[in-house]
C-alpha cells in the first residue's frame, strides 16, 4: 500500500513500477472512506491488468472494486485491436 499515491479525492495511482512488467499505470476511482476497505487483491489484479499486451492507457477500477477472476470486479481496461487481447475475464464469466 506504501507504493499507491492519491492524486485528488477520488483517485488513487497505482504508479507503474508496483509490479514488474506494468505497461501502464493504474487508477482506483475511490475516497479515502472506501479505501479503508480496499483489498489488497484487488489492487493487485488492477496491476496484473497493466501488464496485459496491447493495453490502451491506464488499468482502470470503478469506487465498487472488489475481487474477480483475472480483472477485479469494477475494473475497465481498453485494449487496442491490433495488438490487444480479448479478455472474457474483463466482462465477467457470468454475464459474457
Amino acid at each position: 500500500m506504501e507504493k499507491l499515491r492519491r492524486i485528488n479525492e477520488v483517485k488513487l495511482e497505482i504508479p507503474q513500477d508496483f509490479k514488474a512488467g506494468m505497461r501502464t499505470r493504474g487508477i482506483i476511482y475511490i475516497d479515502k472512506t472506501l479505501e479503508k476497505d480496499l483489498e489488497m487483491k484487488s489492487i493487485e489484479q488492477v496491476a496484473n491488468v497493466a501488464t496485459l499486451p496491447g493495453i490502451v492507457g491506464a488499468s482502470l477500477a470503478m469506487p465498487d472494486i472488489h475481487m474477480g477472476y483475472g480483472f477485479s470486479i469494477g475494473g475497465v481496461a481498453a485494449f487496442d485491436l491490433k495488438d490487444g487481447i480479448i479478455s472474457p475475464g474483463g466482462v465477467g464469466y457470468d454475464i459474457n
